[in-house]
């Protein structure tokens, strides 16, 4: 859902669907922004969760798992669904599938962000090092962001968030595929959006794949 033109007088309409301890960790945001994408973005996961699972949007409630990573819940028991959100500066978004316990990862980035492509080195492995350096000067900084943001959904969808050692795995951008040792039951998609946002999904399922759906929106609390 992009954000562009939002304000935060706006945003009060997502306050409907919102619970009282997400209207308080809002207010505790510096920068209308910042409070902008939150209520966004948790009005918008409430959302997405209600269209697969036929309840009101006011209803979820949502508590931590082990690592650390949302869990949506219905009357204190986990709901049978897995999730996983992301918001940045003009966008928020959120992949959702009606299965319980999948490892799923969600993020997304402007395209437009500034890198410094010297610190590549610092979080990249070779053959992605390699990879960036074969795109046109004038595409590396998009290269950049496309490897950032699938390796972000790989460690958000683990759960290890940044504490994962980033040399530990490697993309081919290309296929969108990750090479981490372990197995090959991971599936990952990425996006370029029209109005400038780079966003990419992965999810591991090893009997199951699934047909991924994108959907860009305007939400209004409901």
């Amino acid at each position: 859902m992009p954000l562009a033109g939002v304000t935060e007088a706006d945003s009060e309409a997502f306050d409907a669907v919102l619970s009282p301890a997400e209207k308080a960790r809002r207010a505790r945001f510096h920068f209308a922004r910042n409070r902008i994408e939150y209520s966004a973005a948790h009005a918008l996961t409430r959302a997405v969760l209600s269209s697969l699972i036929n309840i009101p949007p006011r209803i979820w409630s949502f508590a931590d798992d082990q690592n650390g990573k949302p869990v949506a819940m219905i009357d204190s028991e986990p709901a049978p669904i897995s999730f996983n959100l992301s918001h940045t500066d003009g966008m928020v978004g959120v992949a959702a599938v009606a299965c319980p316990g999948i490892d799923i990862g969600f993020d997304l980035e402007p395209a437009s962000r500034p890198v410094e492509l010297g610190i590549a080195r610092r979080y990249f492995c070779p053959p992605e090092i390699d990879w960036l350096q074969s795109q046109p000067p004038a595409k590396q900084g998009v290269g950049f962001l496309r490897l950032w943001t699938l390796k972000e959904a790989y460690i958000k969808a683990t759960g290890e968030g940044l504490s994962a050692d980033l040399a530990s795995f490697w993309f081919d951008p290309d296929c969108a595929r990750v090479h981490d040792g372990t197995d090959t039951s991971w599936h990952f998609e990425q996006r370029l959006f029209d109005d400038g946002f780079i966003a990419a999904i992965g999810y591991r399922a090893r009997q199951s794949r699934y047909d991924i759906n994108w959907t860009t929106c305007r939400l209004s609390a409901a």
